[in-house]
């Protein structure tokens, strides 16, 4: 099982694997992240949502808008990654949703397919939302408005 090298946390699932947990370790202090995979029904399919933010004890609840700048962004987005891999090991037709919560979000993740696309193009079918236009195959210096995925079958 060929598997993305990159720096990244150690995680804990749940029974389902659909939740994802880690920490973020910097300047901040120890953050905790959360990954969750919903289920959405779309016709024609079975969609999961990505949902991925800092777990707000309070509200408990994702919290999907706050920056936790804690210098770590790429061993956070490599972690993310490695749970998008864990996940579709255990649910290996399920097809992926994810948008960031913000614009540059959305952006900082466009930045990551294309800065680890030879690693990500072998595993996955990547596929980019262009506005009122619909899913194209993820082309490397277009941008998109989210993104679908989809683990390639051997």
């Amino acid at each position: 099982m060929h598997s993305m090298n990159l720096e990244r946390y150690n995680y804990q699932t749940n029974d389902s694997y659909l939740d994802y947990e880690f920490y973020s370790e910097g300047p901040n202090g120890k953050i905790k992240k959360v990954v969750r995979f919903t289920l959405i029904k779309v016709p024609g399919g079975i969609v999961y949502n990505l949902g991925f933010g800092d777990w707000n004890e309070k509200k408990n609840r994702i919290d999907d808008f706050i920056i936790s700048n804690n210098k770590d962004a790429e061993r956070v987005l490599a972690t993310v990654a490695s749970t998008i891999l864990d996940f579709t090991n255990h649910y290996p037709d399920a097809v992926i949703y994810a948008e960031g919560s913000t614009a540059a979000r959305t952006r900082r993740y466009q930045m990551g397919i294309n800065k680890y696309w030879h690693e990500i193009d072998p595993l996955f079918e990547v596929y980019g939302l262009i506005e009122e236009k619909g899913f194209y195959p993820f082309m490397r210096g277009r941008n998109y408005s989210s993104f679908v995925v989809k683990r390639k079958i051997k």
